[in-house]
């Protein structure tokens, strides 16, 4: 693949392209590593066992997060050359195609986590089409529309803690719990308005 005027980058494309993949390779370990030193290592006192926190490090979904990082950028970046080379222009379709090309690297991606990469990739699709008509348009912020959607999903995710755990995927739910730890009595209202939500309205399979 030759590199095009339409590519700012340097050097060519298939090198941008695999520069990108290392990086985001290192990138996605050195995150993983962070996340549990944070929470297995100290708040969960992991350093006990030293032994077993080690190999944490070093574990299959630790490989998944960063094989999934790593192909995200890949995709992306060699999906957005090749579009321009291919067309011949750009006009934003390339960034939006090659971030749907792109979230295909999320079956490398661990199970639990794929409904949460889903839903930010959601958000971040819907916050292009906004920005993009907003430009088109003009006379509207959309940056207070981001606001009120976060605003609304910030409502969403602490009503489902509290009324519809189920709700949840229970890596989410844990998160939470750690994040809010509520006392006995709250967490005895929750369990009950929980049970009555689940008798009211039970999901169907």
């Amino acid at each position: 693949m030759e590199k095009k005027d339409l590519c700012k980058h340097e050097g060519g494309c298939v090198q941008n392209a695999l520069k990108g993949l290392a990086k985001a390779l290192v990138q996605g370990f050195l995150a993983k590593s962070c996340i549990h030193f944070l929470l297995n290592v100290l708040l969960r006192k992991g350093f006990l066992k030293p032994l077993a926190a080690l190999k944490g490090f070093f574990s299959l979904d630790a490989f998944k997060f960063t094989a999934f990082a790593g192909c995200l950028n890949f995709l992306f970046k060699s999906s957005l050359c090749t579009l321009r080379h291919f067309r011949g222009k750009e006009d934003g379709w390339n960034h939006i195609i090659a971030g749907g090309i792109s979230g295909l690297s999320i079956v490398l991606e661990d199970s639990e986590r794929r409904e949460t990469w889903s839903l930010y990739f959601a958000a971040r699709l819907i916050d292009i089409l906004l920005r993009g008509a907003s430009k088109r348009t003009g006379g509207w912020n959309v940056n207070k529309i981001e606001v009120y959607m976060f605003m609304f999903m910030i409502f969403f995710l602490v009503w489902s803690y509290g009324a519809e755990k189920d709700n949840l995927i229970k890596s989410y739910f844990k998160f939470l719990d750690m994040l809010y730890n509520p006392s006995p009595v709250e967490r005895k209202i929750m369990n009950e308005w929980s049970k009555a939500n689940a008798l009211r309205y039970p999901l169907k399979g």
